[in-house]
């Protein structure tokens, strides 16, 4: 038991021994007004609680001082308030023991600042010449500062003045005028740097020292006004004054008289200077000079200058949005002296106080009220007179719409409009979009009125979009919809061809079809009345000649009548002829340089046909040319051959109603080196053998011609006869290496790069077995039936028709026709050689040509057509944010698929040889599945006519050209190329125009400077951008192919992050 309490007692006296101070308060140096801290810490903190002593009574926090955990914190040290000893005490709350730690204290370093004060004498009053003079700096501090002394900014030194540090004071033991000035002091410690708060301004005053009375002011005056400038010194004995200007001395002498009285001045006896007209020269600097008996002279001076104000902007404006904080300063013009500034509403000041109030020479708007608009008038004003300036404030309120656009039916033909007619105070901007495309001011398919009306001058069918209105003004804006639906005329589709030709003895068929609202009938009529004969039958449109004769010429009226629209005419007259046909036919020629070349060519006709020769792709200039020469049979001859002559030449036969080509090639090639042989001598003999045998097979050609001639004309099948001349293969045998024809000459197939498009085809060699095989193209122009037309071309209008039968499997089929609607030769050779072109195509990302409607006019080209249009119009619509157009953005992958697609497809062509020319987003379909085919729309007449540009007498697409399409003619695979670059940007641009912020004429600019290049488009991947960028190389060489194209596309990752 006495073990047990024994171990308690010692475990308790360890407890009671554990109270140490590990850490106590110790003294240290402080800044006045900087943080500071006393630590305090236990060995064991268990139970521990710990309290401050501030001279020995408990210390209460405050912001400035307080308890952080067991130590003191200072946020600012005081001089004053923290002065004193502080301790620590740890108290034990278990045990109830306490433990005080040391004393510890701060030494407080501080500066205080304080003024200059006169010590010796007691006031100023006391103060006077010769007298001693104590000035004293209040600046304290500890520890003791060190002071230094300043005369009006200048250091004064304890080598030239009395200076006593320990009192800091500066001290004067004769003081006198000379000592007069600003004084102040300056002091340092190690708590810092401070200069006095008030200085002292120390003024001996000396009765024999002149001084001041009446100091001179600066003048401001008009012209020719008058300028006073007092000025009066005191001293004993009197002072005297002198008047200077610009340092020249002014005097009342007599010699100076005039000078004075020349220039109104005027020396007062008091002392005033008096000037009575104020003029340039008299402006300046004057000096008031005073002297006295002793001291220095006092030098006053003052200015004069003439009063001005420059002019200010008559009228101003300033748009504000209602509702807002706006404050516009009146810029004061320069003027002497400053002008007084204020604003003015009807000839009253504004207020300085309420809404809208003046805050000097701002007018402030607080907030901007619809009803604050008006004009203001900034007024400024001086010596010189007032200046105004007029500035008119409009508060720009939201519109509200007045008439917005609704949904509307528009009749096709006629002027359509579409309002968007809002109020706001101001007038409000409008733009009108198109399927999400701008309409820009100088489209002259529409006309946009100054109230928003959007005029259509001739409504389409094509114009049955989605239009939408923006009209806007600072504050705020509106957007309106209308969807346009077309009420289609009663209209031909096409109109019939007013002159046409029947081939007489055939079967013909003449084409009108129509279309409105509701189906029209169409029935056919004599022009004068008379009733057809029974050869000529008419059903659903076509007027049908069983056999064509020479009474069926005259003139014809189609009438296309519904319950609805009323009826129309077409009037057509009918010309019977026989067609041209090649009677000879030339054939590929071989002949020696410096000999005579022959180039057969007849043909029969009525009336009867003109034959002239195209040569190397240029009409032939006879006239000009001796060595050429034209037979009366149409047969061309060239004397005198060079190697220069070799190349193409086409017999064109024409008359009043059909036209036929036909194509040669002439080789020259140089004359063999002949030696002399036994033979010569028998050379007359067989000359004549030569002659003789010619001659004979000249005439048996001719008699099997004549035959087969006569045979087809009796079978009345053009047609066959047709594809019997051009199918007859001639017999060919080897001869030196070459083939060689029943006549001798040499025939060489030469395969040439050939144009698609109607912008100047290039020709095949093959000659006349090119033509496309009507009857396994000939399509029934019954079965076609007309949906809308989508625009025109150079040909004549593109249709969208239903085509029954036209593929297998199907019962209708949506097509393309594009329709020969001119009589210009060259666009009809054109149309006929594209067709041609189309039909020797065969790949799934090229258009097929699905059929041809040749057996009357206008002749139709069908081609195949995608569900969703022009890829141009796929991509705009892609894009656009219209709530009432269904629209889904394309991925990059998609892009890419859309790319390859067309390279593909433009691979397929220039494996051909076959040069596009107007290679464009617009002139490619697309499907939903998203299959892309190459095509030529061309719809350069009006859908798509911004994008071309006339240059040369022709329409060219410029934007999608490279330099030497543009200036050089020069259209190749290459220059498909750089289309192909072009293309792409409008897939990852979304339809946009290239160059969109460009001119045509500054393309043109660009495009001769070969400094055009498009911008990366907003998230087009960077190697698509370089491939697009290698197509726009300006080098031929240095351009892809699109075989090179084709493996680029196809090596790029298959996700859309390319």
């Amino acid at each position: 038991m006495y073990a047990v309490g024994f171990i308690c007692l010692q475990v308790l006296s360890i407890q009671a021994a554990a109270i140490q101070f590990t850490k106590e308060p110790k003294s240290q140096d402080a800044l006045h007004g900087r943080s500071a801290m006393l630590r305090c810490e236990v060995s064991d903190p268990t139970d521990i609680k710990y309290s401050w002593l501030h001279n020995g009574q408990p210390l209460e926090n405050s912001e400035r001082r307080f308890q952080e955990g067991s130590n003191l914190k200072f946020n600012a040290v005081d001089q004053r308030l923290d002065a004193g000893n502080f301790e620590c005490v740890a108290e034990n709350t278990a045990t109830g023991e306490a433990l005080h730690s040391n004393n510890a204290s701060f030494n407080i370093k501080w500066l205080e600042s304080g003024g200059v004060i006169l010590k010796e004498p007691v006031s100023d009053g006391e103060m006077e010449s010769s007298s001693v003079v104590t000035l004293r700096c209040d600046i304290d501090g500890h520890p003791r500062p060190t002071c230094q002394w300043f005369k009006d900014g200048v250091k004064l030194t304890e080598k030239t003045h009395q200076i006593n540090n320990k009192e800091r004071t500066l001290t004067f033991k004769n003081a006198s005028p000379d000592d007069n000035g600003l004084y102040y002091c300056c002091a340092k410690n190690a708590a810092g740097h401070v200069c006095s708060n008030t200085n002292y301004t120390l003024n001996i005053i000396d009765k024999s020292f002149p001084r001041p009375v009446v100091t001179p002011e600066d003048q401001v005056v008009v012209r020719n006004g008058e300028a006073v400038f007092h000025c009066q010194f005191t001293a004993e004995p009197a002072p005297t004054l002198e008047w200077y200007h610009e340092n020249e001395l002014l005097a009342n002498k007599s010699r100076d008289c005039f000078f004075l009285f020349l220039y109104r001045v005027f020396l007062l006896s008091n002392g005033t200077l008096l000037i009575t007209q104020v003029k340039p020269r008299n402006t300046g600097t004057y000096k008031c000079v005073g002297r006295g008996l002793r001291g220095s002279q006092v030098t006053l001076e003052a200015s004069l200058l003439i009063a001005e104000i420059e002019d200010m902007v008559p009228r101003a404006s300033k748009v504000f949005t209602v509702d807002t904080l706006q404050q516009v300063e009146c810029n004061a013009p320069r003027g002497k002296p400053p002008p007084e500034v204020w604003w003015e509403r009807e000839g009253q000041r504004v207020p300085t106080e309420g809404r809208v109030h003046q805050d000097g020479k701002y007018l402030v708007f607080s907030p901007t009220e619809k009803g604050d608009s008006g004009t203001y008038t900034c007024v400024a004003e001086n010596k010189a007179g007032r200046r105004i300036q007029e500035v008119t404030f409009t508060v720009a309120t939201p519109p509200v719409w007045v008439d917005m656009p609704k949904d509307s039916h528009l009749e096709e033909g006629k002027p359509g409009y579409l309002h968007c007619h809002a109020q706001a105070n101001l007038q409000p901007e409008v733009t009108w979009f198109r399927s999400s495309n701008i309409i820009q001011p100088e489209d002259i398919r529409f006309k946009i009125f100054p109230n928003g009306t959007l005029r259509i001058n001739n409504v389409e069918v094509y114009d049955a979009h989605v239009y939408s209105c923006q009209t806007k003004t600072l504050g705020g804006q509106l957007t309106g919809h209308a969807k346009v639906a077309v009420l289609e005329k009663l209209k031909f589709t096409p109109t019939p061809q007013p002159s046409q030709c029947l081939e007489l003895d055939k079967e013909i068929t003449i084409q009108c079809s129509a279309k409105g609202r509701e189906p029209p009938t169409i029935r056919w009529s004599k022009a004068d009345g008379g009733e057809l004969p029974p050869h000529v039958k008419q059903k659903n449109g076509q007027l049908r000649f069983t056999k064509v004769t020479r009474s069926d010429a005259g003139n014809y009226t189609c009438i296309a009548s519904n319950s609805l629209q009323g009826e129309i005419r077409a009037f057509v007259t009918l010309t019977v002829a026989v067609y041209v046909r090649f009677k000879v036919e030339p054939d590929n020629t071989t002949v020696y340089q410096g000999h005579t070349a022959i180039l057969h060519c007849q043909a029969t006709g009525d009336p009867k046909p003109h034959i002239h020769w195209v040569g190397k792709d240029k009409p032939l200039d006879i006239s000009n040319n001796r060595r050429f020469q034209t037979m009366p049979n149409g047969s061309l001859v060239i004397r005198d051959v060079t190697t220069d002559d070799t190349g193409k030449y086409t017999c064109v036969a024409g008359n009043s109603c059909s036209i036929k080509d036909r194509m040669v090639q002439l080789y020259v090639v140089d004359k063999p080196v002949h030696f002399p042989s036994e033979e010569e001598d028998k050379a007359p003999y067989k000359m004549i053998q030569t002659i003789g045998l010619s001659v004979g097979a000249a005439v048996a050609y001719i008699i099997v011609v004549l035959g087969l001639m006569f045979y087809c004309k009796s079978r009345r099948n053009a047609q066959r006869m047709q594809k019997g001349q051009d199918g007859e293969e001639p017999e060919m045998e080897c001869l030196n290496g070459g083939a060689v024809q029943q006549n001798g000459h040499t025939t060489a197939e030469i395969q040439e790069e050939v144009a698609l498009t109607n912008m100047g085809t290039i020709a095949t060699t093959e000659k006349r077995h090119s033509h496309v095989n009507n009857d396994k193209l000939h399509f029934p122009r019954t079965n076609l039936q007309t949906i809308t037309t989508l625009g025109k071309g150079e040909f004549g209008e593109v249709l969208l028709s239903k085509a029954k039968g036209i593929e297998e499997g199907e019962e209708e089929t949506v097509v393309l026709v594009k329709s020969l609607q001119t009589r210009d030769e060259q666009l009809q050779l054109d149309f006929r050689r594209e067709a041609e072109m189309f039909a020797k195509l065969s790949h799934p990302n090229v258009v097929r040509l699905l059929g041809l409607c040749r057996e009357a006019d206008p002749h139709y080209m069908i081609l195949e057509y995608y569900d969703l249009g022009d890829l141009k119009q796929f991509l705009r619509i892609s894009k656009s944010k219209d709530d009432k157009v269904k629209s889904q953005p394309i991925s990059t992958k998609t892009k890419v698929s859309i790319c390859t697609q067309v390279a593909q497809g433009m691979e397929h062509l220039s494996n051909h040889r076959f040069v596009h020319k107007d290679l464009a987003a617009r002139n490619c379909l697309i499907s939903s599945q998203r299959r892309v085919k190459v095509s030529s729309l061309s719809l350069s007449k009006d859908v798509y006519n911004s994008e071309y540009y006339h240059y040369r007498q022709a329409w060219i697409p410029l934007r999608w050209l490279p330099t030497e399409s543009v200036f050089e003619d020069d259209f190749s695979t290459k220059s498909d190329v750089w289309a192909f670059g072009v293309l792409m940007w409008e897939v990852f641009s979304h339809g946009e125009m290239p160059y969109t912020k460009l001119s045509d004429d500054e393309v043109l600019e660009g495009l001769q400077a070969g400094k055009l290049k498009l911008p990366l488009p907003d998230g087009c991947p960077s190697k698509i951008y370089k491939l697009m960028v290698r197509c726009w190389a300006l080098s031929l060489k240095e351009r892809p192919s699109f075989t090179d194209i084709v493996h680029a596309l196809g090596e790029l990752p298959s996700d859309s992050k390319v």
